[in-house]
């Protein structure tokens, strides 16, 4: 009774996207614009691969995307003849990523089914999970990859020797990074947790299968980056600028973090009264950036007209100071997430440098960390803070999906027209 109830629910929230497609849905705001400049993309590899590729290659815009995603949908778009069947049924492919979200819960936490069931359906509240799956762009497809890269990489144990599982994860990773580039950072990560915990015969066995599976896109990357000056391309759309892009990744991760910590104020500012150091520590860093900012290079902090996130929306809606507020911000994510990190501080600080390396340009999009975060927050993140609520049920879902319902519909309204 209780397994229906939960299918039941399942297929209401899996409703609701067919409902956002039928009525064209575009809660992310760029999804419905990206969709048509990138579709003619795709009816060109349906109609001749040779001319597709070439034409892909010789626009800038779209040479900075992986074509591999839209050559697939090309060859899908030629199987079923009509544009409106693929969406369909990428929607309907899309629908996997909250179950996949689920079994990571279930592998990782072994706790209450009931509670994580209900937590793993906040993917269907995420405008840009909901945008990708009604308007076929590849985000969902990198992140239905990024999440079976996790579980399996969940999934491996020392003691039970099955190192299949760890080339499952990485295949799945390497699919992802197919899809879009800047993934293949996490392999980073990956790497971290193999050296410290595999036999160095293993480890080579690992970086030599990466590196066949890697090869394809080495050799496409030096093709392009002799022929096409893809380096170039990519600097003239996106300037790395990693001060800016931290700042705001951490914002928007501070954006995310909220609803699992209201009404646990206490528990957070009890740690910190024995952990003035840190405190200290970051406010000199924050003071440092400041006074470098004003005094010595101008516009050392200066934030892309383009994307930012929620709170940078926000600020500039207000006419408030982007740049002090905007590093307060970051300073209170950075603290928020240091308390979350104690039990493992380099691995977990390790990912939040992975994700903040995969994400130099200057202009960064919230879609970028949605609904990424909660893939990475509870996947791949080792806390007991987490652990202890989720097996507890300590999370107040109620609070979480009126937080999420809100953002979603904001969202919703404010890209309308």
């Amino acid at each position: 009774m209780v397994f229906n109830k939960k299918i039941t629910i399942y297929l209401i929230f899996s409703l609701s996207l067919f409902l956002g497609f039928f009525f064209e849905e575009n809660s992310s705001g760029g999804a419905k614009i990206d969709h048509e400049y990138l579709l003619p993309f795709i009816k060109n590899f349906t109609f001749d691969f040779s001319s597709g590729l070439e034409t892909f290659l010789n626009n800038s815009a779209s040479l900075i995307h992986s074509p591999i995603f839209y050559i697939l949908m090309g060859l899908f778009l030629k199987i079923f003849g009509d544009l409106s069947v693929l969406k369909v049924i990428y929607l309907i492919v899309s629908l996997i990523l909250p179950y996949f979200f689920f079994t990571i819960l279930k592998k990782k936490f072994n706790s209450d089914y009931d509670h994580i069931f209900y937590l793993s359906l906040i993917i269907f509240l995420s405008p840009y999970f909901r945008s990708s799956a009604i308007w076929l762009l590849g985000d969902n497809l990198s992140l239905i990859f990024f999440s079976l890269s996790i579980f399996f990489f969940l999934q491996f144990d020392q003691k039970k020797k099955n190192n299949k599982l760890i080339f499952i994860s990485l295949t799945f990773l390497v699919a992802c990074c197919y899809i879009r580039y800047y993934y293949c950072i996490f392999f980073l990560y990956y790497l971290f947790y193999y050296i410290q915990n595999l036999s160095r015969e293993l480890l080579l066995k690992i970086l030599f299968f990466s590196f066949l599976l890697s090869l394809p896109a080495i050799l496409y990357f030096s093709y392009v980056i002799i022929e096409f000056d893809f380096l170039k391309t990519l600097d003239s759309f996106g300037k790395i600028d990693y001060l800016n892009s931290g700042i705001i990744v951490l914002t928007i991760i501070l954006f995310y973090l909220f609803p699992f910590l209201i009404d646990k104020e206490n528990t957070l500012i009890k740690y910190y009264k024995k952990k003035t150091k840190i405190i200290l520590i970051y406010l000199f860093i924050f003071f440092m950036i400041c006074l470098i900012d004003y005094f010595f290079l101008n516009d050392l902090i200066k934030f892309s007209q383009r994307g930012g996130g929620v709170f940078l929306k926000f600020i500039r809606l207000f006419g408030l100071d982007e740049t002090l507020l905007m590093l307060f911000l970051a300073l209170v994510s950075l603290l928020i997430l240091d308390f979350i990190f104690k039990e493992d501080r380099v691995s977990n600080y390790l990912i939040l440098f992975t994700i903040i390396i995969s994400l130099p340009m200057s202009t960064i999009y919230q879609k970028y960390l949605d609904p990424l975060f909660f893939l990475i927050f509870f996947g791949l993140i080792k806390s007991d803070y987490i652990n202890y609520n989720i097996l507890k049920n300590n999370f107040n879902l109620k609070l979480i999906f009126s937080y999420f319902s809100f953002f979603y519909l904001l969202s919703l309204f404010y890209y309308l027209n």
